[in-house]
């Protein structure tokens, strides 16, 4: 598989960065990043510093671009807001989510360049999110996803945990093309197995095999109904395939030490 990438919401490419240097061979064929109703856009300038001031970085509103034109690749980056996720019907148009929502870009892109891999990033709190009708907005992400033939995990991963000098939590969400290898050998696996012991984050984010999570058939009529009815406690590691979900609230094993990066050792 050609290691292409296509970086949304690119910031200053934080993504890219972490991409680059796990493995030079990643190639990022187009990146977006826009901040509106900004003069100056202060993390695009920053993200051509870097990396040059070329065609396929691309400083415009995301919802004005036809998503045909991007380049094909083979995995998808982004951090996107956490926003209020709910859809309406609108007659003839079909369902439509919330206008603004960055959200039904990305899902946009993923229907028109159905990239094998996807990795985004978002805050803590849309596993929870709204306060009414808790876990409402992921499970519209988590349809969206099941609509376009993708399986999904996800984990909150706190930076402190890992030598970090912040505490900071965020839900990472990984997803993949139900015909790709890697969904091949995930396929016949328990849920909770691939969560502990198989899946995305388990080879780098150890975790505690000792709580019991909750199992959810994923039935649905459609995004409309996700966002009308569903209501999902989703703890902070979960999986979604074959039509199921399972989420748990996973604890970081102490196995492995972890220690604050600083250089102030060099005086």
């Amino acid at each position: 598989m050609e290691k292409t990438i296509c970086e949304l919401f690119a910031g200053v490419g934080g993504f890219r960065v972490g991409l680059e240097r796990a493995d030079s061979n990643w190639n990022t064929v187009w990146a977006n990043q826009w901040e509106p109703g900004k003069k100056v856009q202060y993390a695009f300038d920053c993200y051509i510093k870097h990396y040059g001031n070329r065609e396929i970085y691309v400083n415009q509103d995301i919802a004005l671009i036809d998503k045909n034109t991007i380049p094909d690749h083979n995995l998808l980056v982004g951090g996107f807001p956490c926003q209020d996720y709910s859809v309406a019907r609108t007659g003839a148009k079909g369902i439509e989510g919330k206008k603004g929502v960055l959200w039904w870009q990305i899902r946009d892109t993923l229907e028109a360049k159905k990239p094998k891999f996807v990795l985004l990033e978002n805050v803590d709190r849309l596993l929870k999110s709204p306060s009414n009708q808790r876990g409402r907005d992921f499970s519209v992400i988590l349809a969206c996803f099941n609509d376009l033939g993708y399986s999904v995990e996800w984990r909150v991963i706190n930076a402190a945990d890992y030598g970090f000098a912040q505490r900071r939590r965020r839900t990472f969400i990984f997803a993949c093309k139900n015909d790709t290898n890697y969904y091949k050998s995930i396929k016949k696996e328990n849920l909770k197995d691939v969560i502990h012991k198989k899946g995305f984050f388990i080879n780098k984010f150890n975790i505690l095999n000792k709580n019991e999570g909750n199992e959810y058939d994923f039935k649905y009529k459609d995004i409309l109904d996700v966002s009308d009815n569903y209501k999902i406690d989703f703890k902070n590691a979960g999986i979604m395939k074959n039509g199921k979900i399972y989420t748990e609230e996973v604890i970081r094993s102490r196995n492995k030490a972890y220690y604050i990066k600083s250089d102030y050792s060099k005086g």
